[in-house]
């Protein structure tokens, strides 16, 4: 079995988990507020994308502090 890496150790820790879905969730904001303003589709997209990775990110890292 090949060893961890640093990063896959601390990809298992909840609360980077947690950290990353707040700045994916802040992203989002960014692009929607972009979006807002120009009403471009592509700008409502990358915020839809990133919302979505954010609350898979936040699933992810509740259920790592469920286990823990």
């Amino acid at each position: 079995m090949a060893k961890k890496s640093e990063e896959q150790k601390l990809m298992e820790k909840w609360w980077v988990r947690g950290l990353i879905a707040l700045a994916l969730a802040g992203v989002a904001y960014g692009f929607a507020s972009l979006a807002i303003d120009s009403g471009a589709l592509w700008q409502y997209a990358l915020a839809i994308v990133f919302l979505v990775w954010a609350f898979v990110q936040a699933k992810r890292s509740v259920q790592r502090l469920l286990r823990s």
